[in-house]
């Protein structure tokens, strides 16, 4: 929890794929669930040349649960069940109650092929297109052909693309990694060899700004999501923690110090015009931006407890905003900007906890153990978080009303995730 990390720092004292396309869309835009039936792909070409080798196993582990995972999340489909051994065709489609059919065509020529036709009952192809991906792509693949199923079908772009970045430990000393959605491709993008942690994303989802001990001291670093384009931000001050981007213009937001005390403060991403909001001589930290740049959420203990606050970007107009339990922390907003998600001490452990900005009303979400740090997907329909509920710091991801958890890390300890924060 970001808590942890400002007591240890005072203690311190510091494949994108290309797609052909043939796209012709005529299916009217719902929101209303359509039942799709997608059947394991067919593995040789439909051109009548001889099929390559395909690994079946390989389709079916990387590609095809990745794909139906994604449909069956999307809130627009529901996986009708098939009859084996029954081909599909319009009359097929009416008897299970399908609108739809996803066919899938995959073989290996250099790489993997693959194509996906959208059909309906009628037999139009409502989507076709063409894809090629090495075997290590072969989930994002089936992200992206997702997206463009729920994009042609609801007419908005799904969150499949989206990617969680998040601190690990699992290569020695924690470093910066990211993942996709579902919590597969997970790869690491630091290589400091030294404490790096708290990742935030930049609005346009290509650079992260994060916190490393690198040099022994806590230092800011902006990285590029390839991992390239690494440099320190250098502010002048102390600390240098739980940096976030704001979501218009150059400014990041950061945890800084003089003389001990933490406060916010701001800074551009080119290490100018460093500014300080707060200065109450309490402990303040945390600091979040609104969705349109207007506010910052932050944690401050002038209360007596740490709680949740808000004030404009221009440290001005402070108010209080959380008053259940007696320590909250790590206020993230939603995309519409219209909830917050925090970390709220409930009966001896931290809870995730959603409070409505309008309404005033709020509850908890998540379950056993601790579950802490929470970030929401750019739709608005989920939240990640980390918890201790296995006896080791995991990410988790669930709806917001807590249903459809599921664990996303495994190897090592693994926290501070943070979510791209639109989708592709």
């Amino acid at each position: 929890m970001k808590r942890t990390l400002l007591v240890l720092l005072l203690i311190t004292g510091a494949t994108r794929l290309a797609a052909q396309t043939d796209v012709n869309v005529t299916i009217n835009k719902s929101t209303d669930v359509l039942r799709i039936a997608v059947p394991f792909p067919e593995l040789n070409p439909t051109t009548g040349t001889a099929p390559a080798p395909v690994n079946p196993d390989e389709v079916r582990q990387l590609f095809f649960s990745t794909l139906t995972r994604d449909i069956a999340y999307s809130g627009i489909f529901a996986i009708a069940p098939l009859p084996p051994g029954v081909p599909i065709d319009g009359e097929l489609l009416k008897r299970i109650n399908a609108q739809l059919h996803l066919r899938l065509n995959v073989w290996f020529d250099q790489s993997y092929k693959i194509e996906a036709r959208l059909i309906d009952q009628a037999g139009t192809v409502q989507m076709g297109k063409r894809y090629s991906a090495p075997a290590a792509a072969l989930s994002r693949t089936a992200h992206t052909i997702a997206n463009e199923i729920v994009k042609t079908v609801g007419g908005k772009t799904p969150i499949f693309m989206s990617s969680i970045a998040f601190a690990s430990s699992r290569s020695g000393t924690f470093e910066i990694w990211l993942m996709d959605w579902d919590g597969s491709n997970q790869r690491r993008i630091t290589f400091h060899n030294a404490l790096s942690i708290l990742p935030s994303w930049s609005p346009d989802n290509e650079r992260m700004v994060y916190t490393s001990f690198a040099r022994g001291t806590s230092d800011m670093y902006i990285i590029h999501r390839q991992g390239g384009g690494r440099q320190r931000v250098t502010s002048g001050v102390n600390l240098n923690t739980s940096a976030t981007f704001s979501p218009v213009g150059n400014d990041i937001a950061f945890v800084g110090s003089i003389n001990g005390n933490p406060d916010i403060y701001l800074i551009r991403d080119d290490g100018t015009n460093v500014r300080r909001l707060t200065s109450t001589g309490s402990i303040e930290s945390t600091p979040e931006w609104s969705p349109n740049g207007r506010q910052i959420a932050f944690t401050s203990g002038r209360s007596g407890t740490p709680q949740i606050y808000v004030m404009d970007a221009e440290g001005t107009n402070v108010r209080r905003i959380s008053f259940d339990g007696n320590w909250n922390d790590d206020a993230v907003w939603s995309p519409e900007g219209d909830r917050i998600a925090y970390t709220s001490r409930v009966n001896g452990r931290f809870q995730v906890r959603i409070a409505n900005l309008i309404t005033g009303e709020n509850h908890i979400v998540a379950g056993e153990g601790s579950n802490e740090q929470p970030t929401w997907s750019p739709d608005g329909q989920w939240i990640a978080f980390q918890s201790n509920r296995t006896g080791k710091w995991q990410v988790y991801r669930m709806r917001i009303d807590g249903t459809d958890l599921l664990q996303l890390t495994f190897d090592g300890e693994n926290k501070g995730p943070d979510w791209s924060k639109k989708p592709e």
